[in-house]
């Protein structure tokens, strides 16, 4: 639930930089690097003087953030529920993973 909320509602890549020195950390970025959709240092720089940006690279970052998002929220949603639930046979059969991943659905439908 901490990474969902996390990455999904805290974490700004526009904004935030990833670093992994020391124990990791989130920093604001540098000017320089302001085009780049996620940057993330390369662990074989100087931390005192980052060069590369193994992220600068990466797409649909937007998207990512915006589905740890969505499960964070649906899994909220669906823990509430359960905890409402007095008998958990009145939880439609306790399965949140599809809920969460609609594409799972199918496989689940498929083993039943």
């Amino acid at each position: 639930m901490d990474f969902l909320y996390f990455f999904g509602c805290v974490f700004d890549p526009r904004q935030m930089r990833v670093s992994i020195y020391g124990s990791g950390m989130y920093v604001n970025r540098g000017r320089g690097h302001s085009i780049d959709p996620l940057y993330i240092d390369d662990p074989i720089d100087d931390p005192l003087h980052p060069v590369n940006n193994v992220g600068r690279n990466c797409f649909r970052i937007h998207q990512c953030v915006k589905a740890f998002a969505d499960a964070h929220s649906t899994l909220e949603k669906e823990l509430g529920r359960l905890s409402d639930a007095t008998d958990l046979n009145e939880f439609e059969g306790g399965r949140i993973l599809p809920n969460i991943i609609p594409s799972i659905a199918d496989l689940c439908k498929e083993k039943i």
